[in-house]
C-alpha cells in the first residue's frame, strides 16, 4: 500500500483531463515529500542523503555537505528553481535509485499519483521512463502493438516505433517525428506482412485491393479480408502523410494536438490490423 495521497486514489479525485505541460510548485513539494518518505521508512536500503546527493547533482545545481535545517528543507528551498522538464528529468533519474533497492514499484505508484492529481501529461511506465497519458483504450492498443511488433520479422518496424513513441512522450511533443516515425513503423509493417519490401505504402494498397477484387470474383467467392472502406481510410492516412509529415519536407508542420493524436492512434490501428489479418 502506497500512503501517497491514499484517500485520493481510492475516492478518484484525480483531474479527469490530464494535459498540464508543467511541475508547479505544488506538485514539486509533493513529490520531495514521496522521494524523502521512501527513504526514511527504508534506510537499510537507500538513504536520504543517497535521495539529496542525487537530486542535487543531476540537476547541475551546487550543494552543501550538510545543509542548515536538514535535507528536505534544503531541497525544498531549491527546487523551484530549475525549469519544468528538468523535474521530470530527476523523477526518471531517481527511479533507477529506487528500482534498484527494490523500491522501484513504491516509487512509480507514488509519482504517478501525484502526477494524476496535478493533470500531467505523462505517467511513469514500467520501464521507469515517462510516457504521454492516453486513455485507457489507446493504452491498450500501444501495448498491443508493442506486443505484435516483438515478432522478429517486425523487428525494424519496432524501432521506427520506438522512435515514434520517443517523439510523442517527449517534452514539449516532437508532433512532426511522432507522426512520420509511427506512419514509417506502419508502412514497415505493412511490407513485410505482403512481402513487398521495395513498393510505396500505396503501392501494396493497391495490391491489397486487387487482392480483393480476385477473391470476389473466385467461384465461389472468397472472404474478403479488407473491405473497400478499409482501404479507403488507409489510403486517406497515406495522403495525409504525404501533404503534412512526410519525408523530405521543408514547409512548417500545420497539424493540431488533436490531429497529431488522430494520427498516431490511426497508424497504431493499422500496425495492428495488418499483424492480425492472415
Amino acid at each position: 500500500m502506497n500512503w501517497i495521497r491514499d484517500f485520493s486514489a481510492q475516492e478518484g479525485h484525480y483531474p479527469r483531463v490530464r494535459n498540464v505541460e508543467d511541475a508547479p510548485q505544488p506538485m514539486r513539494r509533493e513529490l520531495l515529500d514521496l522521494f524523502f518518505g521512501l527513504a526514511e521508512q527504508n534506510p537499510a536500503t537507500i538513504s536520504d542523503t543517497r535521495v539529496y546527493n542525487v537530486i542535487y547533482q543531476s540537476l547541475g545545481m551546487g550543494f552543501a555537505a550538510n545543509p542548515y535545517g536538514g535535507y528536505r528543507y534544503a531541497v525544498g528551498r531549491d527546487i523551484g528553481g530549475p525549469p519544468w522538464p528538468r523535474i521530470y528529468d530527476l523523477i526518471s533519474r531517481l527511479y533507477r535509485e529506487y528500482e534498484g533497492s527494490g523500491l522501484g514499484e513504491q516509487f512509480r505508484t507514488g509519482v504517478n499519483r501525484i502526477l494524476a492529481a496535478h493533470g500531467s501529461a505523462w505517467d511513469s511506465g514500467e520501464d521507469g521512463g515517462l510516457h504521454r497519458v492516453l486513455p485507457a483504450a489507446a493504452q491498450a492498443q500501444v501495448a498491443a502493438a508493442i506486443a505484435e511488433l516483438r515478432h522478429p520479422q517486425y523487428a525494424p518496424a519496432l524501432v521506427l516505433f520506438d522512435a515514434a513513441r520517443d517523439a510523442y512522450d517527449d517534452r514539449p511533443r516532437r508532433d512532426r517525428d511522432a507522426c512520420g516515425n509511427v506512419f514509417d513503423a506502419m508502412e514497415s509493417v505493412i511490407k513485410t506482412a505482403y512481402n513487398l519490401p521495395q513498393a510505396t505504402f500505396g503501392q501494396v494498397l493497391a495490391h491489397i485491393e486487387q487482392l480483393r477484387r480476385n477473391q470476389e470474383q473466385a467461384q465461389p467467392p472468397q472472404h474478403n479480408a479488407f473491405r473497400p472502406d478499409t482501404i479507403e481510410i488507409l489510403r486517406r492516412i497515406n495522403d495525409l502523410r504525404n501533404h503534412h509529415f512526410g519525408h523530405g519536407m521543408v514547409g512548417a508542420f500545420e497539424l493540431s494536438p488533436a490531429e497529431v493524436d488522430f494520427a498516431y492512434l490511426a497508424c497504431i490501428g493499422g500496425i495492428l490490423l495488418f499483424t492480425r489479418t492472415p
